[in-house]
């Protein structure tokens, strides 16, 4: 348990132990946003089953990673050495904000947990950016380029929905939820290779007008339902809490499933805007991915943020940026 006052260094604190998961911040700020005020940059080393480190000169822009004291050839070789999940408020967004925080959410956990979908992303972004600016004669290469690549990132998304759609349920019915909780997939083709390269062509002439692709996995939504209405639409805030919350628990799940290794799960003030039900509730569940072997850190501004079930674990505190005991 990491005890702090706000504004000392907790969240801080988590970003920086998983900044080596993918590389970037768990809450989406620029690296140059994470360097310490007056301070030229950053260096982050993590231990996990390898040494991993992450530098970034905020002169520069320049950024490092090395695995066991080398440099990668690609960055993608280094994502996933360190592996861990953050619960924390503003998860919230996930069900209540637009497609794009939950197409991340599944583009982040699909490259970490699904063989070849790092690789298909990162192609299909490339030939989206090509196809936004092509003239009609370029457009059918690039095209063909997204309706392959487009199709086998459909197919994970789908593959992950119809895998874990039954935990989401069962998550959202042990925090409490008496509704019928529900993972959906929402798409504009049916998402095979053939229907993608139909539909891109048929968007062509205005899509290039416009300089932007109106169809593709880009314009997908990772749909959440509560007896079959929308989450987003029509979940209260609690609703919308536990549908997060949910979520969360399965990055952890997946990430586990995928490796065969618990991983380390942070709690950023996760109960701080939880009923004490909810909150209760939750700390069982987590108490449970502790027994099985996850490492649990929470941050809390008060010892008694913590559920009593979990609320035997060592106390650190943090003060103006450092942790001690």
């Amino acid at each position: 348990m990491i005890v702090g006052e706000n504004g000392h260094g907790k969240t801080s604190f988590i970003e920086a132990m998983l900044y080596c998961e993918v590389f970037r911040s768990c809450r989406g700020a620029a690296d140059r946003e994470l360097v310490r005020f007056g301070a030229d940059g950053f260096f982050l080393k993590t231990v996990a089953s390898g040494s991993v480190t992450a530098g970034f000169d905020a002169r520069t822009k320049a950024k490092k990673v090395t695995v066991d004291g080398a440099e990668p050839e690609r960055l993608a070789e280094a994502i996933g050495i360190v592996r861990g999940v953050v619960l924390s408020p503003g998860d919230v967004a996930l069900v209540a904000g637009g497609p794009r925080e939950r197409r991340q959410y599944l583009d982040v956990l699909l490259a970490l947990t699904a063989r070849g979908y790092l690789e298909a992303l990162s192609t299909y972004r490339r030939a989206l950016r090509h196809r936004n600016h092509a003239t009609m004669a370029d457009a059918p290469v690039w095209e063909a380029m997204l309706a392959e690549t487009g199709a086998r990132i459909v197919r994970a998304r789908r593959d992950f929905v119809a895998r874990w759609a039954p935990t989401f349920r069962t998550h959202c019915g042990a925090m409490g939820e008496r509704g019928e909780p529900a993972l959906g997939y929402a798409s504009r083709t049916d998402g095979s290779e053939a229907a993608l390269r139909e539909a891109l062509e048929r968007s062509r002439e205005r899509d290039l007008q416009r300089g932007r692709t109106s169809v593709g996995p880009h314009r997908d939504d990772l749909r959440l339902l509560l007896d079959a209405h929308e989450l987003r639409d029509y979940g209260s805030a609690g609703q919308q809490r536990t549908a997060a919350l949910a979520l969360r628990l399965i990055e952890a799940e997946a990430q586990q499933a995928a490796t065969g290794t618990p991983v380390t799960v942070c709690l950023d003030d996760a109960f701080a805007e939880l009923d004490e039900g909810r909150s209760a509730k939750l700390g069982q569940m987590i108490e449970g991915m502790a027994g099985a072997g996850s490492q649990v850190i929470a941050a809390v501004p008060k010892e008694r943020d913590v559920p009593e079930v979990i609320g035997s674990l060592p106390r650190w505190r943090v003060i103006e940026g450092r942790v001690g005991q």
